[in-house]
Formats: structure tokens, C-alpha cells, sequence
């Protein structure tokens, strides 16, 4: 039997990175969410967010594409999102995302940083966030990524 662990951070943001995911209706968004990752045979870790963007780590299904998955969940949640009624300020999410591969033992770590997204936003923007994970993913950032 084989055995593959291919662990993902995952990070999308709402069109223009606008607040448009209340609060008291964040956890049916990412319970839709996690069915959507289950539905792939992939295993969600933790999910959590503020009202304009969603982190995810999973452990990803080694017969599904992530391009595919984050498709997926992106184009089935907006359409729940706006059957729901419970969003009423939501348009879409934006068209691009981050990901990146993390180690096994970084996996608390993350797990921890994603619990953490309300507390952690209290004193750094989105945009300086981006700038930190894309920075150590060894990328440029630019303020109109991710939009």
C-alpha cells in the first residue's frame, strides 16, 4: 500500500479582499468547505479565516490536483454562499490563491496560526501577511496580488 503525506496551506481571499463573510456565518462556510475537501478523498486539518479570507491545511489526496480542489471548493462554496441567503454582501472570491507544501512537523505550528487568524489580524494587515508567507515561499509580493 502506498503512503503519501502532501500537506497544504491553502489561502483564498473574497473579490477585493471586501468583508463579506459575517462572522456568525463563518462556521456552516467552512463546514460546506470541509465537505467539499472529503468529497475529494483529501483530509481537512484545520480551517479557519476573518471576513475576507479563508486558510486551509489539508492533507491532500494524491489522485486529485490541488488547481482542481481549489477550483472546487471556490466554485461550489460561492455558489452555496449565494443560495444561502446568509451572506448577503458576498460577490465571489477572488480568481487567484496561495499554497504551499509544509512539512509533517510544521503541522502544528500551522494548525496554531490558522486558530489564531482573529487574534493575529488585530495587529497585521492582509496585505503584510501576504507579503510574509509569499516572501518565505521565496516570492515577490506586490499589494495587488491576491485580489
Amino acid at each position: 500500500m502506498s503512503k503519501v503525506t502532501a500537506l497544504y496551506h491553502i489561502v483564498f481571499v473574497t473579490k477585493n479582499r471586501e468583508m463579506t463573510i459575517p462572522q456568525p456565518n463563518e462556521e456552516k462556510l467552512y463546514r460546506f468547505i470541509w465537505s467539499v475537501i472529503k468529497s475529494s478523498g483529501s483530509s481537512l486539518l484545520r480551517i479557519g479565516g476573518i471576513a475576507n479570507h479563508v486558510h486551509i491545511l489539508l492533507n491532500l489526496n494524491p489522485t486529485t490536483a490541488l488547481s482542481t480542489l481549489v477550483r472546487d471548493i471556490k466554485s461550489r462554496s460561492s455558489r452555496w454562499i449565494k443560495l444561502s441567503g446568509e451572506f448577503p454582501h458576498f460577490t465571489s472570491w477572488a480568481s487567484e490563491y496561495y499554497a504551499s507544501t509544509i512539512r509533517f512537523d510544521e503541522k502544528s505550528a500551522v494548525i496554531e496560526y490558522i486558530n489564531s487568524q482573529k487574534k493575529h489580524h488585530l495587529g497585521k494587515s492582509l496585505d503584510e501577511e501576504f507579503g510574509e508567507m509569499l516572501r518565505q515561499s521565496g516570492y515577490d509580493y506586490l499589494p495587488g496580488d491576491l485580489r
